[in-house]
């Protein structure tokens, strides 16, 4: 994260709290530290695009299990008579499985085309290629929840936005297949090994149409229970509704479920 960045999100966090206080009584600020797992699923749609006059066709990134990745930071909470707010500055790791089945002109794809004894024009020879991804996206949240307590205040309900920091985001593909045999130019049908490669996505000159925002945010809902005094246990749901590429034709979901544990330090 950049300084200004955490110095904005902590001196947000202290000003917040430190003007509610003003306005309540002294024992109904509470602050303290947390830290849990994440659990994200969903999809992407890509559209098709044409990269050095290839064209490459859509292509549908399906959901391939459960991410499991992390969470850790800060929060603050005034109470209120009838509500009470929350903000929170934390840092998380998201993490993203897809897989996809494809099939593509081998000029869209430079490593295929450069294993080949020959150049061959496009429209030629083509690949049926399945890849399994893993995106990693890690971000300091800044989470602004608004919520009521029940049965006597043990019990909290909440929602608000998230604002998404991004700190890092890069995809590791695994891709293996087959060149389809073309008998027209004597080309017989290839196996293509399993290949792995990992692309920054926040670089656009190697991320290209995938490239990721710096800044987004998200919606987020979720409950809590205290446990012991001082001991708080929170499930969360939240999905990016602010959208994570730059390129915004790129469509699809993204769930983020967290599970964390919060000790209140006052």
């Amino acid at each position: 994260m950049k300084l200004y960045q955490l110095w904005l999100s902590i001196v947000f966090l202290g000003s917040l709290s430190s003007a509610l206080a003003q306005n309540t009584q002294p024992s109904s600020l509470e602050f303290g530290i947390k830290g849990g797992g994440t659990l994200t699923h969903g999809f992407t749609n890509i559209p098709a695009q044409t990269v050095d006059g290839v064209q490459i066709p859509a292509v549908e990134n399906k959901s391939n299990g459960i991410g499991i990745g992390y969470t850790g930071g800060l929060w603050g909470r005034m109470n209120f008579p009838h509500f009470f707010i929350q903000a929170e500055v934390t840092y998380n790791r998201y993490v993203l499985k897809q897989k996809t089945d494809v099939t593509v002109d081998i000029n869209a794809n430079p490593a295929l085309a450069n294993a080949l004894p020959v150049s061959v024009q496009p429209g030629l020879l083509n690949a049926s290629l399945n890849a399994v991804s893993e995106s990693v996206l890690e971000s300091v949240d800044v989470p602004i929840l608004v919520g009521k307590r029940w049965m006597d205040g043990r019990l909290r309900g909440y929602i608000g936005p998230n604002f998404i920091f991004v700190q890092k985001a890069e995809v590791t593909r695994t891709t293996s297949g087959q060149i389809n045999a073309n008998t027209n130019v004597g080309f017989p049908q290839t196996t293509i090994p399993p290949t792995t490669g990992t692309t920054d996505l926040r670089n656009k000159y190697v991320a290209q149409y995938l490239e990721v925002k710096d800044f987004t945010y998200a919606v987020e809902l979720g409950a809590g229970y205290s446990l012991l005094n001082g001991l708080d246990i929170d499930v969360r749901y939240a999905v990016p509704v602010g959208g994570i590429y730059k390129d915004t034709k790129i469509t699809g979901f993204l769930g983020i479920a967290t599970v964390s544990l919060a000790f209140k330090v006052f």
